[in-house]
């Protein structure tokens, strides 16, 4: 057996350690700490700047994304608006002047392309008023309506909020002083599909008929031989009486 020779190994290692001291001591002096700082500045400052860049890329996308979501929640295409409102007019089965001339103010309101399609809106009105007395009328009307909120309720480029479009079928469904049951009930399936809450409906229906008595009020006062000065009182009142109601609709439409 080979003889083990302890202090040979000592002396090779006191050797090893030695030599790696210097190649050490070699590289600190060729190492330029200034340099090596910046480097590192410069690339934590590099890798800052880019993660800086990627966090306000993503909160900007999300934002854009909320945004638009924010545009189109809750809105209907104008189109869409006007078409529903079209088939309220038929839902009673009788499309008087009156309405159609509710249909006409109001879709002009929305669309400034209304005129373009208001023929053809009426001719598929009357076409469904022509099958009242078929047995499946009630259902073809409501299967057509469904049909339309579904193509344009938060479709892109919907800028009509539901709940206006809401008002505006109210105010089309009482323009002819006659508020059928049938369209009453279309007006609540339209409602539900347009998911607006159920308590929106029947505040809107006592707002529009207070207001609707305020106004015949008025206007059969306007019409009597009463002096002015004994009217006037009373038609001031009647006003500020609408012009509160007025803003309850309006702050029930934006909230």
């Amino acid at each position: 057996m080979a003889k083990f020779d302890f202090k040979k190994l000592v002396n090779d290692s006191a050797d090893k350690l030695k030599n790696g001291a210097q190649k050490a001591q070699e590289a600190v002096k060729e190492f330029d700490i200034k340099t090596a700082a910046g480097d590192v500045m410069t690339k934590g400052k590099d890798a800052a700047e880019y993660f800086k860049q990627k966090t306000d890329e993503t909160v900007q996308a999300v934002s854009q994304a909320v945004r638009k979501k924010e545009e189109v929640r809750g809105f209907i295409t104008a189109q869409g608006a006007v078409k529903l409102m079209g088939m309220m007019m038929a839902a009673d089965g009788d499309i008087s002047k009156q309405e159609l001339g509710q249909l006409q103010e109001i879709g002009n309101e929305l669309d400034e392309h209304f005129p373009e399609y208001q023929g053809k809106i009426v001719e598929e009105c009357t076409a469904l008023v022509e099958k009242l007395d078929a047995e499946n009328y009630r259902e073809e009307l409501y299967d057509v309506v469904r049909d339309v909120i579904q193509e344009s309720l938060h479709a892109s480029g919907a800028t009509v909020p539901v709940k206006l479009l809401l008002w505006n079928l109210l105010v089309v469904a009482q323009s002819d002083s006659c508020y059928q049951e049938e369209e009453a009930k279309l007006i609540r399936y339209i409602a539900r599909h347009l998911e607006i809450d159920k308590s929106i409906v029947p505040e809107m229906e006592h707002a529009l008929r207070a207001m609707l008595a305020i106004e015949n009020e008025m206007e059969w006062l306007k019409s009597t031989d009463r002096p002015f000065g004994t009217v006037e009182p009373v038609l001031t009142e009647l006003a500020e009486r609408k012009a509160t109601i007025v803003q309850a609709v309006h702050d029930l439409i934006g909230d």
